[in-house]
Order: C-alpha cells, then structure tokens, then sequence
C-alpha cells in the first residue's frame, strides 16, 4: 500500500511538472532592435508587423499603438486612424506576440518580453522621427503593457500616454474561488482553450463587433495559460500606477463590461494628481470604436495638442470623484 501510495505521489509530481504554464519568451539575442520596412525586428530575430497610416503632409506627432488581448494592430478600425491622419498624426500600431501575425498566436508570450519589446519600438521610432513628440496609446491589456513600461523603465522619449480602459483587473481585487480556478486549471490543463463570446458586449457599434469577431486574426479561443499571464500582467500594472511618472491620459467608460469599475478606481486612486481622466457616461470597453467613438478622438487630439486644456467632451470634469467607488 505504501509503495503504491508512493508511485502515486511520483506520478502526481511529475503530471504536474508537465503540466505548467507554457510560454514563448524572447530568445538569445541574435541582433540590435531595428525597424525593417513593415517589421520591427526584436533583438531575438522575431519579426513583429508593423502597420503605419501617414497623414498626407508633414505630420505633427506620432502616435504609437498597443492592442488589447487577443487583438492586434488593427485595434483602432475603422475609423479613428483616418481621422488622425486628417489631423497631422503619423499612427504606428504594432502586433504583439503571441497575437494577430506575431509570432506564436495565442502563446502567451510573458510580461517581460512585452514589455522589452514596447520599450524597444519606443526607442527606434524616436530615433526615425526624433523632431516630433511620440505618444503612446494603449488599449485594454495594451494599457497594461503601455502602464507596467513606462513605470518600469526610465527614462523613454514618451511625451504622453494615452490608457483607454487599461486592463488593470489585477488578481489581488478577485475573490479567492476565481483565482483558484485559475491557477488550477493553468497548472492542470495549461493547453485547454476557452471561448468566452457573447458573454460581454465591448461596444455599442454592432458592425464593428460583428467585423472584429470574424477577423481571422483574431483570437477567439483561448489558452487557460495564456488568461494566467494577462492576469499577472493586469496585478502588475496595477501595482505600478503609483510609478507612472510620464504625463497620461486615462479613458474609462462608464459601460464598461470588461474591465471592472473597482479595480480601475483603485488604479487611479494610486495615479499621481498631474495624470488626466475621463469617464465616459455612454462610453463601453472599446471607447475609440464606440458609436461615440468621435467624442473620445476629439479628446485625445486636444490633449496631446495641450495635456493641461480642458477636454473638448469635458468629461474630465470631476471624473477622479466620479469614478470613486
């Protein structure tokens, strides 16, 4: 019996072992980050599309974007990049690993990484345009990432950021049976893939809905190792929010069915007063693509034309207490 007991015990261990997390980091360093053609090339070698809207003259700012989780570069269609060329701004967006044609879709590919990866593309599109102001805009999980690198790693030549509905649904505000859950099912069955359609509605533009969630490249179904590494990486960027420093723009809409209201309010709670928010009363998760979505671009153009004027939508107006729980 004992003997039998212990083989289980063996078997238990090394079931387990197998059976953790998987992820695809960087590899060795094979070259110095650059910028080739339509590719950033990481110093790994991965090669991550870029997808570049250039305004018809001398643009003004750039803009570089971040996606949300199991998005990709496109995140801004259909709308907004045409209404930032129309106003002097070069948009540059990017495919993460791990999503969109990044390399390894729907492999989580670590916070570290992204967060390297963010920082490089940060420096290289300085370098090519070092006369404009650069921007960083990120959405949802792109929050995260545009939050945990700018706290991070100091300095970099951001003028400003823009956090729409940053994903800051860090694991420490989730009660005790959901992060069990996840962690079992992560360290159990790490490769089991979960749809979660419909369940949440990300905006009022139906369309658009509609046309993202038959976008081949868009992930639809989902590693349960892949929800364990964005988790860490909503824990982690809302733990840093005391650290951002670089001046921001924090979108929230008051709609918002994916990132929940009481984690956002104790992310800005922790932001230092010289950070703007706004808070959308009509606004859902996907703020720029909303039916409102003009309202929010507006808003963003103003601020990066002048962080201290008040917004256009004057829904800066009292948000902070707005937003309070």
């Amino acid at each position: 019996m004992l003997k039998s007991l212990k083989f289980f015990c063996l078997g238990l261990c090394l079931f387990l072992v197998a059976c953790t997390p998987y992820m695809e980091g960087a590899g060795p360093v094979k070259n110095m980050p650059d910028l080739d053609g339509d590719f950033y090339v990481a110093a790994d070698g991965a090669r991550l599309p870029l997808r570049i809207w250039k305004p018809d003259g001398t643009p003004k700012a750039v803009l570089l974007g971040v996606h949300g989780f199991n998005d990709y570069g496109n995140f801004l269609m259909p709308d907004m990049p045409a209404f930032l060329q129309e106003n002097g701004i070069l948009l540059i967006t990017y495919d993460q690993r791990g999503f969109g044609q990044g390399p390894h879709p729907g492999i989580w590919a670590g916070t570290d990484t992204m967060i390297n990866d963010l920082a490089s593309l940060i420096h290289l599109v300085h370098s090519r345009y070092e006369n404009l102001p650069l921007y960083v805009m990120g959405e949802s999980m792109g929050g995260a990432i545009v939050l945990n690198t700018l706290a991070e790693i100091k300095p970099l030549p951001v003028a400003g950021a823009i956090l729409s509905a940053p994903a800051v649904w860090g694991m420490s505000t989730w009660p005790w049976y959901q992060k069990a859950a996840l962690y079992m099912f992560s360290y159990s069955v790490p490769w089991m893939k979960l749809s979660g359609g419909g369940i949440v509605q990300p905006t009022d533009a139906l369309k658009t809905w509609k046309n993202w969630s038959l976008d081949p490249l868009v992930i639809r179904a989902t590693r349960v190792d892949a929800l364990l590494g964005v988790s860490q990486a909503m824990e982690r960027a809302l733990n840093n929010a005391a650290k951002l420093e670089t001046p921001s723009l924090v979108l929230y809409g008051e709609k918002d069915e994916v990132i929940p209201r009481l984690p956002t309010a104790e992310m800005v709670k922790k932001l230092p007063s010289k950070h703007r928010v706004a808070l959308y009363e009509n606004g859902w998760h996907w703020l720029p693509r909303d039916k409102n979505g003009p309202l929010v671009w507006k808003d963003i153009l103003a601020w990066m034309n002048d962080q201290k004027a008040p917004l256009p939508s004057h829904m800066d107006l009292n948000a902070r207490a707005r937003l309070a729980p």
